[in-house]
């Protein structure tokens, strides 16, 4: 289920956007200029499907602060939408959430989303009745069942959160479930931990992982799968083209991993406690989009921050390989590698900037 589009409309400083997806996709611009705001809406799709949309928007400050933040472009009399809206065309599917601010009702939970509208339909048949998997208004919703029939919802669902977060007897909508657990396998990296406390720095207990944790913790134990289970030639290949003369690997000891760097030159291994952030990094975006598991969607935020221009050749061949196998959506400051990562293989690629405080694509 490739992304066909994705529309946003009423989040931070995006007004009004769709934007067309390929197989690769790089969001780049200024500081300031909405990247982010970008990947944190799609980020929020993902996790509606995953019942975490009221913990996601707390996270973000509650939904006064991820609304529209500017103002009305028809002057005091606009009508400019206070609601958000989040819609994603797939290749089978549509699905479209509306979120708005609650009911001015005496509580003192006032930073709460409120799911206005949600939508399911099959792509292609524009958004009649016939197309329509589940139709959400409020807390009612009619699900089409799988004999085909259109039915209301059991019960009433949570105002704060998307259908998919509550759905029950998943077999019994099983094109919805369908498109939920799509959205639900959505990865997305953004932040790894490399701090000097950072329990990639210290030995963890070993489990297959064929996936890797987003914050870069399971980082070993998935190295390890990687090498067992995956794409080793490209394993090797990438970190002698980023780390010439150096060799990584995985130190067990009473079944804690803990990763090792060989050097020429150097008489003993170096543990993971000695990398430095950059190295850590870069390895956690190589198993990363290396893994044995690959998903259909992965986004990956600012991947070149802390390292060394003389990694970026490395990491535009690991991002071009791995969309071979996986769509992927990477917001990146650098007009360098972007243009690495084009000696490889097609680009999306937007470029963003402001006016009067909206985001705007400059040049598609």
């Amino acid at each position: 289920m490739t992304i066909r589009t994705f529309t946003l409309q009423g989040f931070r400083s995006i007004r009004n956007m769709t934007l067309p997806l390929s197989q690769l996709n790089i969001i780049s611009g200024p500081n300031g200029c909405g990247k982010s705001n970008l990947y944190k809406a799609v980020r929020l799709l993902h996790e509606a499907a995953s019942g975490h949309l009221s913990t996601a928007i707390a996270d973000e400050g509650g939904i006064q602060k991820i609304m529209w933040a500017g103002g009305s472009r028809y002057g005091d009399r606009g009508k400019d939408p206070q609601r958000m809206l989040l819609s994603v065309e797939m290749d089978d599917y549509e699905y479209q959430l509306e979120i708005g601010f609650p009911e001015p009702l005496i509580s003192l939970f006032k930073l709460d989303p409120l799911v206005k509208t949600e939508g399911l339909w099959l792509s292609g048949y524009k958004r009649r009745r016939a197309s329509e998997l589940m139709q959400r208004i409020n807390q009612t919703a009619f699900l089409k069942n799988i004999e085909g029939d259109r039915l209301a919802y059991p019960t009433a669902l949570s105002p704060e959160d998307s259908l998919f977060g509550q759905l029950v007897d998943p077999h019994l909508y099983p094109e919805v479930s369908k498109v939920r657990e799509t959205l639900r396998s959505w990865r997305f990296y953004h932040e790894f931990n490399v701090g000097r406390d950072s329990p990639l720095r210290s030995p963890q207990v070993g489990i297959r992982s064929p996936v890797l944790s987003h914050d870069g913790a399971n980082l070993a134990a998935a190295f390890e799968t990687l090498r067992e289970r995956g794409h080793t030639e490209m394993l090797y290949s990438v970190l002698e083209k980023a780390f010439p003369k150096s060799q990584f690997s995985v130190d067990e000891l009473r079944g804690h991993f803990q990763m090792i760097m060989k050097n020429e030159g150097i008489l003993r291994p170096l543990e993971s406690a000695e990398f430095s952030d950059g190295t850590l990094r870069f390895l956690c975006l190589v198993v990363a989009l290396l893994s044995p598991r690959p998903p259909r969607f992965m986004a990956l935020n600012e991947p070149e921050n802390s390292l060394h221009p003389d990694l970026l050749p490395a990491l535009a061949l690991l991002i071009a390989e791995a969309s071979r196998y996986t769509q992927l959506w990477i917001t990146s400051h650098s007009p360098l590698l972007a243009d690495m990562i084009k000696e490889y293989c097609e680009v999306q690629h937007y470029r963003l900037g402001q006016e009067n405080g909206e985001t705007v694509i400059i040049c598609p």
